[in-house]
């Protein structure tokens, strides 16, 4: 179809009401530009999502249990337990707060607390930052996204960072969200005062050779198929209503579909702007894979002016960790980095210090660790990921120079080697007892100082809510 919607097709809609189908403007959006504006219903109810079967979960082979080490193995890297690292130098902190910002991440982002904190530090120095772009990364474990509920089934991702091809379409997030027919997504795009802010949005997808189509509907009222075809394989249509804002969107798809992401346009201009788009898991090496000129068609100059990218622990878990691999990969990112953004202030997100779990059965009679303490085998191990992590930081530095991308230290915020366990015995605790992650405590202490480092917080009262004290 050259249009969405041809004059003659809506001409046979209208002409069935006479045999008693559903009047023409309940079963077909009226459209131009490939802009939709549907009938709203007045649905306010809180979204509700439908039973899911209880399908069984996949068994798999029980694991080594394992859990951090104690005190007395703990005490083997005393000395490095007992020091304290400075706080990494400031980021251009005299530079004006960017209104626009962007980041791309893995787990620790996707967790949610880590954005959310540095949205609050933004909104308590005036400014009141928005979702603009919406990642279709909904559905994953460890993904939480601004988004008041989110109903879903039918879909499958396919990671950028995964990808074995190069120069490959993908979202915005660095996925793509794959549906068979009728597959369904539905999300509540009001506040988290219940206040319905959005007054479109945009949905943009893959075009292949044949037009996909999707039934959507807002607030509950009546459905309407939207065809979703494009010029070439980067496709965007437009979907508001007719009565007001956006409460809640349902989309159905009516074919098998390849969604990309969702821009949300509220009714007043937002003063600053910060997406977040993290998927556990993932690496830079989505930078490398992607197609930058097909990337490059979700933003404009105005998008955003300041781009972070926090990746590195999922690249230091690598066995053996090689550094001359993830040098050519991190200048491969950053050159198609650049290519999208060829302007915007730039900053790398080293990972956090990463602590190491022992195996339970360590403590079984006639097991002792005390020989693997002599000859030092204990305190390296305790201290792996600590030394590779600070590696990924100076290779950060010195490859992020050459594309104007300043680098920021995690672990260095943390303490520096060994700060995984001071954080976690920190009370309350800061880490995991993963030693990979952090508590929502432990991200919005770094968020904190990420934005005391780039000058966020200045003129603002000190927080003490969440920092670090004495191990229990």
């Amino acid at each position: 179809m050259a249009r969405l919607v041809s004059g003659r097709y809506l001409l046979a809609r209208c002409f069935a009401v006479a045999l008693a189908l559903p009047p023409c403007h309940n079963a077909l959006a009226q459209s131009g530009h490939r802009h939709f504006n549907l009938e709203s219903g007045k649905q306010v109810a809180e979204l509700r999502c439908p039973q899911k079967s209880n399908a069984l979960p996949r068994r798999s082979a029980p694991a080594e249990a394992l859990e951090p080490p104690d005190a007395e193995e703990l005490d083997q890297i005393s000395v490095l337990l007992g020091s304290v690292t400075a706080n990494p130098a400031p980021l251009d902190p005299l530079a004006p707060i960017p209104r626009r910002i962007a980041i791309w991440g893995d787990s620790h982002l996707a967790a949610g607390s880590f954005a959310a904190e540095l949205r609050r530090v933004l909104g308590s120095q005036g400014l009141r930052p928005q979702v603009s772009m919406l990642p279709l990364t909904m559905g994953r474990a460890g993904v939480i996204l601004p988004v008041r509920r989110v109903c879903m089934d039918g879909w499958k991702s396919e990671l950028a960072y995964t990808s074995r091809a190069s120069r490959i379409a993908t979202g915005i997030g660095m996925n793509a969200l794959q549906g068979e027919s009728a597959a369904y997504l539905w999300l509540d795009l009001r506040n988290a005062a219940g206040e319905a802010e959005v007054e479109s949005i945009e949905l943009f997808f893959n075009a292949g050779t044949d037009a996909g189509s999707a039934i959507i509907s807002i607030d509950g009222g009546p459905e309407a198929r939207v065809v979703l075809e494009a010029d070439d394989a980067f496709g965007r249509v437009g979907i508001s209503s007719n009565d007001g804002p956006i409460s809640v969107l349902k989309l159905r798809a009516q074919s098998a579909l390849t969604l990309h992401a969702i821009k949300l346009k509220y009714r007043e201009p937002p003063a600053a702007v910060l997406d977040a788009f993290g998927i556990p898991g993932a690496t830079m090496r989505a930078w490398q894979q992607l197609d930058p000129v097909y990337f490059g068609r979700y933003v404009d100059a105005q998008s955003y002016d300041m781009v972070m990218l926090q990746f590195g622990t999922n690249e230091g878990n690598a066995r053996p960790f090689d550094a001359t691999a993830y040098t050519q990969m991190l200048e491969a990112a950053l050159q198609n980095m650049r290519r999208v953004f060829p302007v915007a202030r730039c900053v790398l997100l080293a990972p956090g210090d990463r602590g190491a779990q022992l195996p339970k059965s360590r403590k079984k009679p006639g097991k002792h660790s005390s020989g693997e303490s002599r000859d030092g085998g204990l305190s390296a191990s305790l201290l792996r990921f600590s030394a590779i992590h600070e590696k990924i930081f100076q290779i950060q530095q010195r490859i992020g120079a050459r594309h104007g991308c300043a680098a920021w230290s995690m672990q260095q915020a943390m303490g520096g080697q060994g700060a995984a366990y001071r954080w976690l015995l920190a009370n309350p605790p800061l880490m995991a007892s993963d030693l990979i992650h952090f508590t929502p405590a432990g991200y919005q202490r770094l968020a904190q100082a990420l934005a005391e480092a780039l000058g966020w917080t200045s003129g603002l009262p000190a927080n003490t809510g969440v920092g670090p004290t004495e191990p229990r």
